[in-house]
């Protein structure tokens, strides 16, 4: 024991960084928003630091370090929010998510929060480091300024460059897909003014929308608190959920480092009952299908459920599927399907005789199909698994299929190609060398980026003077509108003056 106190003592001095109280915070509504910060805890605590967690989904685990804070408040309405059927609405074309449904969650989800004792009683306590949600970090903003302490970013999703930009890092729609669009960094010219006007149509969105969790805030931590913008423009640091082999090259200020695939680890021999029933296919192997945690399979509608059992019947593989209900449920079940509430997704995509991944085009799971370097089905559904296909499709390890007019047929000729074409597996392979080929790994990049900021007690040094300009300054609008101005002063003056006199000039040498 005495021997891993000194090693301890003795790494945390070589880091000059002692241990530090750190308050993360994600608000999102969805458990894969928790994954990120989990796996950057479980690297901070072995070094000393104390990690209290404030989330809406409650812990699946203990660890010495970290405390877990749920809000009965924040839980309850996370439930009842994403209590919805977006399978259901994705085939019938709707959208899954109401514009109501998008402008209220941010600030309902915050009055929820903050007026819960839970949430206040973290007030009384001192913290070094704040660690937020780049997704709805707004409402947590009030607490940074309550507390007094710097503050960093997780940029869970990793499409979304909101936080980004108000940071005043570069992102440009002619090159910034819009994160819930089916576009690409190389967008043609209608492609463009697509981005744009969805871009922009969620910028004025956002507006009414900050107003209303303004007043939430201020509700309930004082009239004092200053403007969500203001607050959120003083990030110390982003650790963005992206990397360019498996999202896109950006233009990167300084204070921010990309950690994709923070999450992701070798796989492990899987259970015995898993196992078994993979053995059994022989060499032909097995599919993996799951929609991942924000989208319940048991929610599927009917006729869906139906049709994939249909296909994966007339599959000459063994499927293991993510399905959340019982397997007494479903009494149509095929002799080569198991099913499972919970399966090892990591060390099943790693599997030796796993042919080809069925999902829904999640960010982790994309990210995990790449560093496994699996073939990939997509059947989007939402937020931003359009365009994290997209990426896939362009990539080309990846087929995307559309739920609103899926077959039988169209899901059975998708899997086959890309398992049988073997350029889908030769670029998951490609890009997997990619993920992996880095200086460090995700996790000690992020575990140096933390350290570092709470080492200089903040990183406003690496701050860029862009963040305090609009738009029209960041672009120079303002300065082309100036000489547009002056062009126009100019030709007014001489139409006004000058075009008299060389007239009565004219008139004068004509007598």
């Amino acid at each position: 024991m005495s021997l891993r106190i000194l090693l301890l003592v003795g790494v945390l001095a070589a880091t000059g960084c002692s241990g530090a109280d750190i308050l993360m915070i994600t608000m999102g509504g969805t458990k894969s928003h928790k994954i990120p910060f989990l796996e950057l805890a479980k690297g901070l605590v072995p070094r000393g630091h104390n990690i209290t967690f404030l989330n809406g989904f409650p812990a699946d685990f203990t660890l010495h370090g970290l405390q877990e804070v749920t809000p009965s408040g924040l839980v309850e309405y996370i439930r009842n929010y994403t209590n919805w059927d977006l399978l259901g609405a994705r085939m019938r074309g709707d959208m899954p998510l109401s514009v109501w449904d998008v402008f209220r969650f941010p600030w309902q989800v915050c009055d929820a929060t903050l007026e819960d004792k839970e949430t206040l009683d973290l007030l009384g306590r001192k913290f070094d480091l704040l660690i937020l949600d780049g997704a709805f970090p707004e409402c947590a903003l009030g607490l940074v300024y309550r507390l007094g302490v710097p503050f960093m970013y997780i940029n869970t999703v990793g499409f979304y460059t909101g936080m980004m930009a108000l940071a005043g890092n570069p992102t440009p729609y002619s090159t910034t897909p819009i994160f819930y669009r089916p576009l690409t960094d190389d967008m043609s010219f209608l492609e463009r003014l697509s981005n744009s006007f969805f871009t922009m149509f969620v910028d004025a969105l956002y507006v009414p929308t900050m107003l209303c969790l303004q007043h939430m805030v201020r509700r309930h931590l004082g009239p004092d608190v200053p403007s969500i913008w203001s607050l959120g423009r003083n990030v110390s640091f982003i650790l963005q959920n992206g990397q360019a082999s498996v999202t896109y090259p950006r233009a990167l200020l300084p204070n921010v480092a990309e950690i994709a695939c923070i999450h992701c680890k070798p796989a492990v021999p899987l259970p015995k009952d898993l196992e078994d029933f993979i053995a059994g296919a022989g060499e032909s192997g097995f599919i993996y299908v799951s929609m991942g945690s924000s989208v319940k399979a048991a929610n599927m509608p009917d006729h869906l459920r139906k049709l994939l059992v249909q296909t994966f019947a007339r599959l000459p593989y063994r499927v293991l599927w993510k399905y959340e209900a019982s397997p007494a449920l479903l009494t149509d079940l095929p002799a080569n399907v198991k099913i499972g509430r919970w399966l090892p997704q990591q060390d099943i995509l790693g599997h030796r005789k796993l042919r080809a991944f069925v999902t829904h085009g999640g960010l982790l799971s994309m990210f995990e199909t790449v560093y496994h370097g699996v073939p990939v089905v997509t059947m989007p559904v939402f937020c931003d698994h359009d365009s994290n296909a997209a990426k896939a499709v362009t990539d080309g390890y990846a087929l995307k299929l559309e739920l609103e007019t899926l077959t039988t047929e169209k899901l059975i000729r998708a899997i086959h190609k890309v398992i049988h074409d073997p350029k889908y597996r030769r670029e998951a392979k490609r890009r997997q060398v990619l993920l992996k080929d880095q200086r460090s790994t995700p996790l000690e990049t992020a575990i140096y980026w933390t350290e570092y900021v709470i080492r200089h007690n903040g990183a406003y040094h690496l701050q860029s003077p862009a963040r305090n300009m609009n738009f029209l300054q960041y672009y120079c609008l303002d300065l082309v509108l100036f000489f547009l101005g002056v062009v126009y002063l100019i030709r007014s003056l001489t139409r006004l003056y000058l075009n008299p006199r060389i007239v009565q000039l004219g008139k004068e040498k004509l007598h």
